[in-house]
């Protein structure tokens, strides 16, 4: 049990750092960028010109109309999308199911152990399925179109929180089975 639980807390802090990778990649890049330009500037002696950074992402305005692409994923890409719809509704009806027990009063239960496991592994789920519409998106992109002075990253991928959701569920159901274990042996016991 507690080899489970420590093996949560280690996914949990991986999924953690997975998340703020985009944050912490773009403040590097940024102060390297910054650091390169203002050294040149100082050695040089001339003014230096940092141009306006600017992320997007974008969504075509009409999904049914077909886009231009080299290579097709679509049945790969809308495979993933609807595992991703069905992962996304068992989330909300675990979810659901969680809270009504809750309410009831029904607090540290066995069915809530089952509950959060259920969600936990449906939320790593659905990040699979959007981590790999991502990654199929940003392949068929590059395949039509180039920016200058830029490239396409998947860190953005990893700053989508259900990854650390699911993980945190897998966590918090890991604690309840062990309180729930203790529970029983102490009733055992007396």
């Amino acid at each position: 049990m507690k080899t489970k639980l420590n093996l949560f807390c280690v996914c949990v802090l991986i999924a953690l750092h997975l998340s703020t990778s985009t944050t912490v990649s773009i403040m590097f890049h940024s102060f390297t960028s910054a650091f390169k330009a203002g050294y040149e500037s100082v050695e040089k002696g001339k003014d230096i010109h940092i141009s306006d950074y600017k992320m997007i992402c974008t969504l075509p305005t009409d999904l049914l109309e077909k886009t231009g692409s080299v290579t097709n994923f679509n049945a790969l890409n809308r495979i993933a999308s609807f595992i991703s719809v069905i992962a996304g509704i068992f989330c909300l009806l675990q979810f659901f199911y969680l809270i009504r027990n809750i309410n009831r009063g029904d607090i540290f239960s066995w069915k809530n152990v089952k509950f959060l496991r259920k969600l936990g592994w449906a939320l790593i789920l659905l990040f699979i399925c959007t981590l790999a519409s991502i990654v199929i998106g940003n392949y068929e992109a590059s395949q039509v179109l180039q920016l200058n002075g830029c490239e396409f990253s998947y860190t953005f991928a990893f700053s989508d929180a259900t990854l650390i959701l699911g993980f945190i569920s897998l966590l918090v159901a890991e604690v309840f089975a062990i309180g729930l274990k203790m529970k029983e042996e102490q009733d055992l016991t007396i």
